[in-house]
């Protein structure tokens, strides 16, 4: 399985909107944001993405990052198996005996 990641550098606040009349600061200039390959497509089309938090929702859209973005693919390998523990019926006779 092969994902793309993006690194998003801020440079505008990103605000928890908690309903109330104050806003918290998120995600201050500065920070890195990773995003997986479809939020990077949405900031790219111009959308705006929602994100709940305990607190509210967070809104940002591709203004409030760099233009420059870094992108890492991630590539993980699953593999499946199947052993065997070595038991041997004259073992678990003796065990059987023992209990």
């Amino acid at each position: 399985m092969t994902q793309t990641e993006f690194k998003l550098k801020v440079s505008n606040d990103i605000l928890d909107v908690t309903g109330r009349d104050f806003k918290v600061i998120q995600h201050k200039v500065g920070e890195v944001l990773t995003v997986d390959e479809a939020t990077f497509n949405s900031l790219v089309k111009g959308e705006i993405v929602k994100r709940y938090t305990a607190e509210g929702l967070i809104r940002f859209d591709k203004y409030n990052f760099e233009n420059e973005v870094e992108a890492e693919t991630v590539t993980v390998t699953i593999t499946r198996s199947t052993r065997k523990l070595k038991q041997n019926s004259t073992t678990k006779a003796l065990n059987d005996i023992v209990k």
